[in-house]
């Protein structure tokens, strides 16, 4: 039975055909499986990813539930009471603007 020789072969898909100890030679083969490389490992990668969420989420453990009993938030009244009187003055000063008019400096003067 043939055996492959796996080392061999990984050697082989990332070397260069030659040896170029200036860099100097352009070497569309390595550069190329270089790229074909890291998109299949990224895929491999992102494949794997895609599968652990869809198993953790399908599982329901993948959102932690909380179990126990929660605080109602209480209310600020005098927070509150403030807000409205704004509110309020802000009305009263509308409507006083509102019926008796504003006058306006005229800059050209």
């Amino acid at each position: 039975m043939f055996k492959k020789d796996w080392n061999k072969i990984i050697k082989k898909s990332f070397s260069s055909k030659g040896r170029d100890t200036y860099k100097l030679e352009i070497t569309p083969y390595r550069d190329w499986r270089f790229l074909v490389s890291a998109f299949f490992v990224a895929l491999v990668v992102s494949f794997g990813f895609n599968i652990y969420m869809s198993v953790k989420i399908n599982s329901d453990s993948f959102f932690p539930s909380t179990t126990g009993t929660r605080s109602t938030p209480e209310l600020n009244k005098e927070g509150l009471a403030r807000v409205i009187a704004e509110f309020e003055e802000k009305e009263t000063r509308f409507e006083k603007a509102k019926t008796e008019g504003v006058s306006i400096v005229d800059p050209s003067l």
